[in-house]
C-alpha cells in the first residue's frame, strides 16, 4: 500500500503492484506521478478520475500531444463522468475528431461556457447536438437560432430552455418543420400561436392546435373551418371537450354522429347524446365501445328495438369479461 503511494516507488515496481492486486491498490497506482504512461492507459477504464488528475498528466502532454486521445480510445464513456478536469474537456472541445466533439456538445455534464465554444463549430452536427443539450443557456440558443443550417434551427425550436424570443425568431422561418415545432412548444407566447394557427401549412396550424396555449375559440375555429370538409376527423380524432360541446348541439345530424362514434369523446356528452332525437344518433352512443353502463342500460329502454338490442347486446358482452360497479366503473 505505502509503495503505491509512494512518489518515487519504481515504474517496474508499480507495474507489478498493478499485475498483482486489485482495487484500492491499482487506484493508488493510477494516482501515482511514477506510474508509465501505458500503465495509465490501462487503468483508465477502472479509475479515470485518478488517471486524468495524476500530476504527471501535463508532462506526458508535452512529450505525446496524442495521449488524451489514447486515454479515450482505451475508455471512449469518459465524457459519461462528472467533474472532469477543464484541461481534458478543452482538448476535447478542439479535437480534430468530430466525433469526439460530437460527444461534448451532446452530455449534459459538459458546461455552459464549453457549449458556447462549441455551438461555433464547423460542423453542423457539433453545433445541432448543442442546440439539442438541455445544459445550453439561452444566450447560446439565441444565437443558433439563426444558425444557417435547418437541423439546428429545428433543434432550437424543440429545446425546452430556448427563449421566447428565439421562438418568435424561428416563428417566421421559412421551414415549416421549424415552425411546427414553435407551435408546439410550451413556452411558445399567446399571440405567436395566433398567428401560427392560421399558418399556410397545415402541420404548423396542427402543432399550434394541439398547444395547450392557444386560445380555445381560435382551435375551434380551425376544427369547425376543417369538419366542412371532412366530418370524420370528429369520429377519429382525440378533440377539445370544449369543441366537442359544440359540435354535440349542432344542427347536422351528421356531425353528431361522428362524435358518438368517437372512443374519446367523454361520458357526459355521451349521455346527452343518447337522448337525441336522430335514431342515427342514438345507436352510434350504443355502438362506442367507451359508452359507459349507465348510457347503455338507458338506451337499452329505448323506444327503437333496434337500439334497444345493441345497447343490451354490449352489455352484455362486456359482462363476460368486467366486473361492473355501477358508481365507479365507467362502463
Amino acid at each position: 500500500m505505502k509503495q503505491a503511494i509512494d512518489a518515487t516507488t519504481s515504474s517496474e515496481e508499480l507495474r507489478k503492484l498493478a499485475d498483482t492486486y486489485s482495487g484500492v491498490v491499482r487506484k493508488l497506482v493510477a494516482s501515482n506521478p511514477n506510474t508509465p504512461p501505458d500503465l495509465l492507459i490501462e487503468l483508465f477504464i477502472e479509475f479515470p478520475h485518478q488517471v486524468i488528475n495524476n500530476p504527471v498528466i501535463e508532462l506526458i502532454l508535452l512529450e505525446n500531444p496524442d495521449f488524451f486521445k489514447e486515454l479515450y480510445e482505451n475508455n471512449p464513456y469518459i465524457f459519461n463522468e462528472d467533474a472532469l478536469p477543464s484541461l481534458f474537456i478543452e482538448w476535447a472541445v478542439n479535437c480534430s475528431d468530430e466525433g469526439i466533439r460530437k460527444t461534448i456538445a451532446s452530455n449534459e455534464n459538459t458546461h455552459p461556457s464549453f457549449l458556447e465554444k462549441l455551438a461555433k463549430d464547423t460542423s453542423i452536427d457539433v453545433r445541432s447536438h448543442v442546440a439539442e443539450n438541455h445544459r445550453t443557456n439561452t444566450n447560446t440558443l439565441q444565437k443558433l437560432a439563426e444558425d444557417k443550417s435547418k437541423k439546428v434551427r429545428l433543434a432550437v425550436a424543440e429545446n425546452s430552455n430556448t427563449s421566447k424570443c428565439a421562438l418568435l425568431k424561428l416563428a417566421t422561418d421559412k421551414c415549416y418543420e421549424i415552425r411546427s415545432k414553435v407551435a408546439a412548444h410550451t413556452k411558445t407566447p399567446t399571440d405567436v400561436l395566433e398567428k401560427l394557427i392560421q399558418d399556410s401549412n397545415g402541420i404548423v396550424r396542427f402543432g399550434a392546435a394541439r398547444n395547450p396555449n392557444t386560445p380555445q375559440h381560435l382551435v375551434n375555429k380551425l376544427l369547425e373551418k376543417l369538419i366542412k370538409h371532412e366530418t370524420s376527423i370528429i369520429q377519429e380524432y382525440k378533440l377539445p371537450e370544449s369543441f366537442l360541446e359544440w359540435a354535440v348541439n349542432h344542427q347536422d345530424t351528421n356531425i353528431r354522429v361522428a362524435v358518438a362514434c368517437n372512443s374519446n369523446t367523454p361520458q357526459n356528452l355521451l349521455m346527452q347524446l343518447a337522448q337525441d332525437e336522430e335514431t342515427c344518433v342514438r345507436t352510434a352512443v350504443a355502438k362506442n365501445s367507451k359508452s359507459s353502463r349507465k348510457t347503455l342500460t338507458k338506451l337499452a329502454q329505448d323506444e327503437n328495438e333496434t337500439i334497444c338490442f345493441i345497447a343490451a347486446w354490449t352489455l352484455k358482452e362486456r359482462s363476460d369479461y368486467y366486473y361492473f360497479d355501477y358508481d365507479e366503473n365507467q362502463f
